[in-house]
């Protein structure tokens, strides 16, 4: 009896859509954005993203080391154009989670997409757009 009421409450949970999603992120220190259980995942290679970025480009010229107080203006200035151009990706195209690329834990027929070249591409335009 116990044994069908486990059944029946797990039914019920995936039913209601209160079980725990497919998509989960391994490594929560790796999510840019959304629910590290996010029903509709992509993922990123935020190294390419970051070579986009006209402040981390400054950071590499420059050759600037964490010593360095222009540093770390710049590596805020970059990571706030990374969230904002991976949040922006994410409402277009409807991800609930966003994630570096192989955290994201699927089901083998359900591979997220890369968003890679869209961040990218919204890095570009929203450089372009302050010079």
């Amino acid at each position: 009896m116990k044994h069908m009421l486990t059944l029946a409450v797990a039914a019920l949970l995936a039913a209601s859509g209160l079980a725990r999603a497919e998509n989960i992120c391994a490594d929560a220190t790796k999510i840019y954005y959304g629910d590290p259980e996010g029903e509709k995942p992509a993922t990123v290679k935020a190294a390419d993203c970051f070579d986009a970025i006209p402040e981390w480009q400054e950071i590499e010229r420059r050759k600037l080391t964490q010593s360095d107080a222009d540093y770390w203006i710049l590596l805020r200035a970059a990571n706030a154009r990374f969230r904002k151009a991976v949040e922006a990706v994410a409402r277009a195209k409807g991800y609930d989670l966003v994630a570096e690329q192989g955290t994201v834990k699927a089901a083998p027929d359900k591979t997220p997409p890369d968003a890679t070249k869209a961040v990218m591409d919204q890095i570009k335009s929203t450089a372009e757009d302050k010079q």
